[in-house]
């Protein structure tokens, strides 16, 4: 399966970045919801570079999807209630 992967270098590591790392893959991992991407796997590389792969979504800047659908106002405003639904369950 096709992958979004984050890595973080070894040489940016401090222990207040590898923390908030750490927060933020533990976050996206206790997530199931449908407007947020799933985590599959996280760890160290071999040469000790933090990372997690995450679901990939292929996507496109929403205005540029409203537009190109040529959505309405009120299918808009639903668009947009679905995003703030993920970001709340976020």
């Amino acid at each position: 399966r096709q992958v979004a992967v984050k890595v973080i270098r070894a040489s940016r590591r401090d222990s207040q970045f590898t923390h908030r790392f750490e927060a933020e893959r533990q976050a996206l991992a206790r997530m199931s919801h449908p407007g947020i991407a799933q985590v599959y796997e996280a760890g160290d590389t071999e040469d000790g570079q933090l990372f997690f792969a995450m679901e990939h979504v292929p996507g496109e800047p929403i205005t540029d999807y409203c537009d190109r659908e040529r959505l309405t106002i009120d299918q808009r405003l639903e668009l947009f209630v679905e995003v703030c639904r993920g970001i709340h369950h976020a």
